[in-house]
């Protein structure tokens, strides 16, 4: 009887991945950063640019830029009195394609 050779990782993965992964080149965490920074530079919305939904139809003010399943998806924070982010606001995702330059300005605290 012949015996069958294998080349699957006890983890799952095969030899031929694996090597794949170690030939990867490795960053530290300052170089991974700067790409991050690189990449949100070029985005059109930034964090404390006020926006306007076209689908909701409302204004509100960057948080922050993150990325949600292969999409580009802003935080904002929505005033609860129109036009004043004093007295409270809302959190919200949206998402790049919805979005729109503002103008508007809102009465921080």
């Amino acid at each position: 009887m012949v015996k069958e050779k294998h080349t699957n990782h006890p983890d799952g993965g095969t030899l031929a991945e694996l090597t794949k992964e170690t030939n990867r080149p490795r960053t530290t965490a300052s170089v991974r950063k700067a790409q991050e920074l690189s990449a949100a530079a070029t985005r059109p919305f930034h964090p404390n640019e006020c926006v306007y939904n076209r689908e909701t139809k409302e204004y509100g003010l960057i948080r922050q830029v993150h990325e949600k399943d292969g999409l580009v998806m802003y935080e904002v924070r929505i005033p609860a009195i129109p036009d004043s982010l004093k007295w409270g606001f809302f959190v919200s995702d949206w998402a790049e394609a919805a979005l729109e330059p503002s103008d508007k300005k809102f009465v921080r605290w």
